[in-house]
């Protein structure tokens, strides 16, 4: 058990959000208490990056910076015989493997989401922020002479849950909500679609949204309305 002056680590649960609400939705009262706070602790944050490369170019293009990628949190950590809350290993190992599948309210609201997890360690601020709990690995190591598990290591990962662009509304489908660009020479509208989307195959939206029958017949200088989040 930690000691009494050290900060507690908790995996805290909250309900999806409901309606038109950006953040989770009520703090549930199951948090999940680590008995031993993780030696460890992985953090990955990337960004996207595309490159338009010229034939016969003798330096590479400058990337253009094309999204932020999520934070991805991963963990070791290890449930013990009963905790706090006089949980045993099973019932918690149990209750992180539903945080990897939707809510019941969820799926009658037909928006079907798991629960929203934040990992809390005192202050530490970079590794705590809304996220799906992604994956769960458990390996048990314990068990009691009635076959009961006494000990369990989970690898835990948390995917960061990201939040609508400032200005723009997720629940509106107006033009207000959408991008824009200007092709450049060397341009598709597949590889715009793989700037703007991240999927070559979303041309066809693009076509459609500008009027364009033919897409070999674009040309550098023209000004392409992008999907919005409700296009898509």
């Amino acid at each position: 058990m930690p000691e009494d002056n050290m900060a507690e680590a908790v995996l805290e649960i909250y309900d999806p959000p409901t309606g038109d609400q950006e953040g989770p939705g009520a703090k549930r009262t199951d948090d999940i208490r680590m008995q031993f706070r993780p030696a460890e602790l992985a953090l990955t944050k990337e960004v996207s990056l595309a490159r338009h490369n010229a034939r016969s170019a003798p330096r590479t293009s400058v990337p253009e910076f094309t999204g932020s990628r999520p934070r991805i949190l991963a963990m070791t950590v290890v449930l013990d015989n009963k905790d706090q809350q006089n949980q045993t290993v099973d019932q918690r190992v149990t209750k992180l493997l539903g945080c990897c599948a939707p809510t019941e309210e969820s799926l009658s609201a037909g928006r079907p989401s798991p629960p929203w997890v934040k990992f809390r360690w005192g202050g530490f601020e970079s590794v705590s922020f809304p996220a799906f709990l992604s994956g769960v690995k458990a390996k048990y190591t314990r068990f009691s002479t009635g076959g009961e598990p006494l000990r369990a290591v989970c690898e835990l990962t948390l995917e960061e849950i990201g939040t609508a662009t400032k200005g723009q509304n997720p629940t509106s489908g107006s033009p207000a909500s959408r991008h824009s660009c200007v092709l450049v020479r060397g341009d598709s509208l597949q590889s715009v679609a793989v700037r703007s989307t991240g999927h070559a195959a979303d041309w066809r939206q693009i076509a459609e949204l500008n009027g364009i029958d033919d897409p070999s017949k674009v040309t550098p200088g023209r000004h392409l309305l992008l999907p919005g989040t409700t296009d898509r």
